[in-house]
């Protein structure tokens, strides 16, 4: 599941001191200063934060955060003339008229422990055995005007104590950095403060970090690295290359089921909390899709609300393919779960096209609907020379990923350029906006895949034979990740 708060070979470091800027560098090219720096000290376990921020001219009187997180902000202060006179706070906002009139500084401190206490919402403060998890949107005061303008974070944490976050680390050497813009300050990527256990995993084209929260749990380490490692090679092969350079993954132990509730959240960045059961075995997470549905969301783009069911289905359809082309899963049980789960996502009477969907059906196995006519019929107009792979790796070479918001058009214009079709502009006019009827069982019939009772075989002499057999097979070693062009 993606939020939008509201989304090889492996070389591993169990010694990785924080989760810093230091040794993953952005892609993207330096831009103009940022408008907004921001200073954070912590105290141990990041219980308290001191936050300076720098504010260029132009961006306003009035900085804001999170929606109940201003009771939580201690003696707020302005600069003026090389002195520090006291700032007010209105609910969730701080006034500083005198940055009305060009660059000032303010400064404050956060009670972050307290609000993690009283909030208890992952979303903008909680605590997990001691660590503090608050996406910087809760405890950085961000100016309300020009989203575009970008800001850049320093954090300074004592020994002991990580600061793990999923926005990318900034261009450049030199001290541990991190910049996006302010719109994407707005719904920034989970972090947190605390005594975390830090691994990183190399892949292709990127890097996944690892910050595993304190609490009991049977697992050793490395059978963590190991199953992020699974999921992210998975991931990283469907798409021939990780689809974002860096990813944090936040793994909170927890007493329910082996492998819980994991969420992603992007915009200047990816990052994915995932919770994992203190009694979970290797076997357990052998077995977990989990984690790889949430990797497969860090490449694709952010999309308005009504259109959430396409970043869903995307994950939904994609996930066991990856994992089936990786060795991970059978053949016979992406197949299994298609026949089962894909009857969930056929509309009902009265129901609206997807778009106003609102049921879990139409937002998980409707999108995975979806994603599978569509693969089928980009199969079968380029005589199976292109797929849905090509048009997803195409949308992520043109620059969707978690890390932006894109509207729905841009993206699958993208997508369809890769593939040289219309397909998924004609196939949302079907589905997006009406119910669509499919005849399933002829779709079963075509591409050859009988069930037998809970036992699937396969029909090779059926007309869609060998498509079938492509959906599930590795791609041809060489395919570029520019969507095959």
């Amino acid at each position: 599941m993606s939020t939008t708060r509201r989304r090889c070979l492996v070389a591993l470091s169990l010694a990785t001191p924080a989760l810093t800027a230091g040794s993953v560098r952005a892609t993207r090219p330096a831009a103009a200063g940022p408008a907004v720096r921001y200073v954070v000290v912590a105290d141990e376990g990041g219980k308290e934060l001191r936050v300076e921020a720098t504010l260029r001219a132009g961006l306003g009187r009035e900085t804001g955060f999170d929606t109940g997180m201003g009771p939580f902000v201690r003696d707020p202060e302005v600069e003026e003339n090389g002195r520090w006179h006291a700032l007010e706070r209105r609910d969730d906002r701080l006034d500083a008229p005198s940055c009305a009139a060009g660059a000032c500084r303010i400064r404050y401190r956060f009670a972050l422990a307290e609000a993690a206490r009283t909030v208890h919402d992952r979303n903008r403060a909680a605590e997990q055995e001691g660590a503090l998890l608050a996406p910087p949107s809760s405890w950085l005061a961000r100016p309300l005007r020009d989203g575009e303008a970008r800001f850049r974070l320093e954090v300074t944490t004592p020994p002991g104590t990580v600061f793990a976050t999923g926005l990318l680390p900034a261009p450049g050497d030199g001290a541990p950095a991190y910049e996006a813009t302010l719109d994407d300050l707005e719904e920034a990527p989970y972090s947190g403060f605390g005594a975390f256990e830090t691994a990183r995993i190399n892949v292709p084209g990127g890097v996944v970090d690892l910050a595993i929260a304190p609490g009991e749990r049977d697992l050793p380490t490395s059978a963590l690295t190991a199953w992020a490692d699974r999921a992210g090679r998975a991931v990283a092969d469907y798409y021939v290359r990780y689809p974002v350079p860096r990813v944090l993954v936040l793994v909170l132990p927890t007493g329910r089921r082996a492998i819980g509730f994991g969420t992603t959240l992007g915009n200047g960045g990816a990052s994915i909390m995932i919770w994992v059961g203190r009694s979970a075995t290797v076997a357990d997470l052998e077995r977990d899709w989990v984690l790889t549905h949430e990797m497969i969301h860090t490449a694709f783009p952010n999309m308005p609300r009504m259109q959430r069911w396409l970043e869903e289905g995307i994950a939904t359809y994609v996930e066991p393919i990856a994992r089936a082309r990786a060795g991970t899963l059978s053949v016979e049980e992406v197949w299994r779960g298609l026949i089962d789960g894909l009857p969930k996502g056929m509309p009902r009477a009265g129901d609206p096209g997807l778009d106003k969907a609102r049921n879990w059906g139409s937002t998980y196995w409707g999108g995975a609907l979806f994603c599978f006519l569509a693969d089928l019929q980009i199969r079968e107009k380029t005589g199976n020379r292109r797929s849905l792979d090509d048009a997803l790796r195409g949308i992520n070479a043109a620059g969707g990923s978690i890390f932006v918001r894109w509207p729905l058009h841009r993206t699958l214009d993208a997508g369809d350029r890769a593939t040289g079709t219309h397909v998924l502009r004609d196939l949302y006019g079907k589905m997006g906006e009406a119910p669509m009827k499919v005849d399933l069982e002829d779709l079963w019939r075509r591409l050859g895949v009988v069930a037998d009772g809970r036992e699937v075989r396969f029909d090779d002499r059926a007309p869609l034979a060998a498509v079938r057999r492509s959906i599930t097979a590795r791609p041809l070693p060489g395919r570029a990740a520019d969507g095959g062009r």
